[in-house]
């Protein structure tokens, strides 16, 4: 590969970084809170880019080329189409499939922080998880909160899931809630994928460690919503 062929492609993969950043679609490979690594990398990749081009571009006078030697870089070119691709096609969340089950493990929790104020406050469906894995202290036992994900069907089981990531794409692990209760007719009405803010109860005496007990919710209120810009927060 020639020297030009590599500095262009190392421009055209920092330019890549810079557009998935600015539009936000980072979110489908990484945590939000990766934004400021992704935009000290950019701007590295962008720079050596540029500090090698100008370099060739000083020295090309002192480069003569061979009588009758031909570069063939048309196959390496290929190498472009994936970078432009990221660069202006976002690809899909993660489905529910493709995730391995979350697991809790917890181990001499004593307390939990109280939840926020309200007849229903609003618990990610992650840190309800975690409160149920802690028993009593988890301060859900018999409480009404607010939740949201989407619909996902599992045999003749609705669950409401969501997809959390730990760093990045890769680990990702699937958080649900088993669904009952008085507005459960409702919620088997919805597709799977479908996003839905739920208010409901959590019975006491759940237990959670993964893949062995998944807790439930009682949901007495169903509402439809758009799915978030970020599908894993």
């Amino acid at each position: 590969m020639r020297r030009e062929t590599e500095n262009t492609l190392l421009l055209i993969v920092g330019i890549a970084l810079v557009m998935v950043t600015v539009t936000g679609a980072y979110t489908r490979y990484v945590k939000p809170g990766m934004l400021p690594w992704l935009a000290i990398s950019s701007a590295v990749v962008i720079g050596l880019a540029l500090v090698a081009i100008a370099r060739d571009v000083r020295g090309a006078e002192q480069h003569h080329e061979h009588a009758g030697h031909v570069h063939r870089n048309s196959i390496v070119w290929l190498l472009v189409l994936p970078v432009v691709l990221l660069i202006f096609v976002v690809p899909p969340a993660l489905s529910a499939r493709a995730a391995a089950p979350a697991a809790v493990t917890v181990t001499g929790a004593r307390s939990f922080p109280p939840l926020p104020p309200g007849a229903a406050p609003a618990v990610s469906l992650p840190e309800i998880l975690m409160r149920v894995a802690v028993g009593k202290v988890g301060g859900l036992d018999g409480r009404k909160i607010t939740t949201t994900g989407f619909i996902m069907r599992d045999g003749d089981q609705v669950y409401l899931a969501k997809i959390v990531i730990i760093c990045c794409a890769a680990d990702a692990q699937l958080a649900r809630l088993h669904l009952s209760g008085p507005a459960m007719s409702s919620a088997t009405a919805y597709a799977e994928n479908t996003w839905l803010r739920l208010e409901g109860t959590v019975p006491a005496g759940q237990t959670y460690s993964g893949t062995s007990s998944i807790p439930t919710l009682e949901v007495s209120s169903i509402t439809r919503i758009d799915p978030p810009a970020n599908t894993y927060g």
